[in-house]
């Protein structure tokens, strides 16, 4: 079943990202497992995350299966235009900046608009994360992803928001199953809620993942931050960009709409086997 990626896999092989030689090697690899025959766009994607170590991307395609049709209620029937994600929209704020580090790394930033622990839903905020993952790759695969993330207005209250079922899924997926190389989570206005959910959910992350989680106070100078992690043209205008948050937002979610087909065809790529 093929997937609607807005790019050509010999584009990339061009590119030198990755090669022909290494997509057939994968190709030939599915043919001999119970998994599906992927499209040769699908396979550059596991290629460029597991910087093109063969043995590496068959591990990540294996887990990306296992994991995602082991937590049905988490990864299936993300529908954009149900009132759960519509809502999840209003209260958390997700933009992915047009302007990549270098290139090659896109940024996606992402903080609360209403910060009313009451409405906060955390499956369809994770259902959501999942979509902004496949999005950043329809059209043009980066080479990693820097997760940008303000705590600003996170209090107490919303750890009473926190579900096991899909925190569990989330970590183990971008642990195993995440075809998307993760260059680094900052945090940024971190305080102590920051540090209590980390040490709730730390035996469950391995020591790589913690290793590119940075947290940043909120005394800390965006000029440090600029010149050290992520450069001002790649953020929002509030931290030292050029385009507003709020129309960031507003633009990344009007192209929201356009991943439906995309979402319904993986989850039935994925029901095949």
């Amino acid at each position: 079943m093929a997937l609607p990626f807005a790019f050509q896999a010999q584009t990339i092989i061009a590119e030198g990202r990755t090669s022909q030689s290494d997509v057939n090697t994968i190709r030939g690899w599915l043919r001999t497992t119970s998994l599906p025959l992927l499209q040769d766009e699908f396979i550059v994607i596991f290629l460029i995350s597991s910087e093109n170590k063969i043995d590496k991307a068959k591990q990540i395609i294996e887990a990306y299966f296992k994991v995602k049709n082991g937590y049905p209620n988490v990864f299936n029937n993300i529908d954009l235009d149900s009132e759960p994600i519509k809502n999840i929209q209003k209260v958390a704020g997700v933009c992915i900046l047009p302007n990549r580090i270098d290139n090659k790394s896109v940024v996606v930033f992402g903080k609360l608009t209403d910060t009313n622990y009451r409405n906060v839903e955390l499956l369809p905020l994770i259902k959501l994360c999942f979509m902004y993952v496949h999005m950043v790759q329809i059209e043009d695969p980066p080479s990693d992803i820097v997760a940008v993330v303000d705590m600003q207005g996170v209090g107490f209250m919303h750890l009473t928001c926190i579900k096991m079922e899909p925190v569990l899924a989330f970590l183990k997926f971008i642990q195993e199953g995440l075809p998307l190389k993760i260059r680094a989570a900052h945090i940024l206005n971190t305080n102590y809620i920051f540090y209590r959910a980390l040490n709730l959910f730390k035996r469950f992350i391995g020591t790589e993942i913690l290793k590119l989680v940075h947290p940043h106070s909120s005394d800390m100078k965006l000029e440090h931050f600029h010149e050290e992690w992520v450069p001002a043209s790649c953020l929002p205008k509030e931290y030292g960009g050029e385009v507003p948050f709020e129309q960031l937002v507003s633009r990344t979610q009007k192209d929201n709409k356009k991943m439906q087909p995309f979402l319904d065809a993986e989850e039935k790529l994925r029901k095949c086997l």
